[in-house]
């Protein structure tokens, strides 16, 4: 018997029920269309569109090709624009016969030029794409996409979620709690201090990613811009690449093969992954402390937790963040380790992988708006807080046996080890072997004044710090 669970045939139409993706299925009226805009292949095309006719403009600055007219410069500028879902599609039946993409997106230029009709003479005399490898636009046009989805979509979720970390460091700056090492008690520490931690983790990278430039190249087939300069050998045809790619907001790079060398592309790759890893290192305390009952979830009464067990609320937001995180790294490590490689002057690898670039960028934004929900969702629960430091002296170990050495006790560590090593003691219990100790009567009383939310050492004042400098960050006046 063959259980046929597949979608019908005739029903496979685009929708969000059939994309094969997070991005382009459940996911895409929330995050998806907003990676879409700029990783689609329609957004490459009128990115491609915007370069070449931008391209023809410079040309005629250096009066290698004739003067455009206001209005002229004017339509090239907005060219771009001509590329809707209609001509796209048009496009797309065009190279399917072609079977080269750029070569494609020449014929649709000159088509739309000719709507213009003094530009006819610029199709006629062969200026379209004059000299120009399909990399010089390709890497460009990429460039310029990655760098808007970064500026419009990434960053400014980054931010909201800075700000996410310091408003719940700031409600629980004061809020002492059980630190721990290897899962096990170690010693007291603030739920701000170590909120806040993530915050300037994230802050570090946000700025590195605020500075950075991608770089881009005109240069040619190989890297020489021999067709330029054998063309108009009197024309500095590398001062041209320099100022073109300079205008299109990318760091030029004039030393290249056919590919530009992506140093900066995997640059922002690898802050990314630090970004990914440290919403991994945030979830997974986070749901530590949710387990803990240190921190509560903001329950909402139409959303159910678990379809047997009524009373779960389960941390879903940050077990979202860890697993979009988690798989954007995976992909954003392969591309670090293929993206720099090409045969010799240029091979097409890349160009089919780099097709699927909004697959990291895409879940890793889906990480920080799901970080945003879970941060957003919960509070400390200062009850169950106490209780647990209660529960617990021994978390004083290393304040008593520092006092004692001080005042010259070498053996206090042996004494503490005696006493607290792999048992649970409370207050009394440090209150008997205080009353026990053979040492000083003033030091009893030093011994007698430490207690949990005491021994914190600059927890509270590295918070405000943390929280000071992350603001920093976020200001405007430090923008870039």
């Amino acid at each position: 018997m063959t259980l046929n669970f597949e979608i019908a045939l005739k029903d496979t139409d685009f929708r969000e029920g059939t994309g094969i993706s997070n991005l382009d299925g459940r996911l895409w009226e929330e995050v998806g269309k907003d990676v879409g805009r700029f990783f689609g292949d329609e957004a490459l095309v009128k990115a491609r569109v915007g370069i070449e006719a931008r391209y023809l403009i410079a040309l005629s600055e250096v009066k290698v090709i004739r003067k455009f007219s206001n209005k002229e410069k004017s339509d090239l500028l907005l060219l771009h624009q001509k590329i809707t879902p209609k001509v796209y599609k048009n496009l797309r039946v065009i190279e399917s016969k072609v079977r080269h993409d750029v070569t494609t997106i020449i014929q649709i230029l000159k088509n739309l030029l000719a709507r213009e009709k003094t530009l006819t003479d610029i199709i006629n005399h062969g200026w379209v794409h004059w000299a120009l490898s399909s990399e010089d636009v390709d890497n460009l046009a990429r460039g310029i996409l990655i760098t808007n989805f970064v500026r419009e979509m990434y960053l400014p979720s980054l931010t909201i979620l800075l700000k996410e970390i310091v408003n719940l460091s700031q409600k629980t700056k004061d809020v002492v709690i059980l630190g721990k090492t290897h899962l096990q008690t170690a010693i007291p520490t603030t739920m701000g201090k170590e909120i806040a931690l993530f915050g300037i983790r994230l802050a570090e990278n946000y700025q590195k990613i605020k500075k950075l430039k991608l770089r881009g190249k005109l240069t040619g087939e190989i890297g020489n811009l021999s067709a330029h300069k054998s063309a108009y050998p009197n024309v500095d045809w590398k001062k041209f690449s320099f100022d073109f790619v300079s205008s299109l907001g990318l760091e030029p790079n004039l030393f290249t093969t056919q590919v530009e060398s992506k140093a900066k592309l995997i640059e922002l790759f690898t802050l990314l992954q630090n970004i990914n890893s440290i919403l991994i290192d945030l979830s997974q305390d986070m749901r530590l402390y949710i387990g803990f009952n240190w921190l509560s979830q903001e329950v909402k009464k139409t959303e159910v937790g678990s379809s047997g067990m009524p009373q779960k609320v389960n941390p879903i937001d940050f077990e979202n963040s860890h697993g979009n995180a988690l798989f954007s790294n995976w992909i954003l490590e392969g591309l670090t380790r293929q993206l720099p490689l090409s045969w010799l002057q240029r091979d097409l690898v890349d160009k089919t992988i780099q097709r699927n670039l909004g697959l990291p960028f895409g879940y890793s934004l889906i990480a920080l708006i799901s970080t945003v929900k879970g941060v957003s969702r919960v509070k400390a629960n200062e009850e169950a807080i106490k209780e647990s430091l209660e529960e617990d002296w021994g978390t004083l170990a290393e304040a008593f046996q520092t006092l004692l050495r001080t005042e010259g006790l070498g053996n206090a560590y042996e004494t503490l080890k005696e006493l607290t090593r792999g048992r649970k003691i409370v207050k009394k219990d440090i209150e008997k072997w205080i009353e026990m100790l053979d040492a000083k009567q003033e030091i009893k009383e030093k011994l007698s004044k430490i207690s949990p939310e005491s021994y914190i050492g600059y927890a509270m004042e590295n918070c405000k710090e943390m929280i000071k400098q992350i603001l920093l960050v976020l200001s405007p006046k430090t923008s870039i």
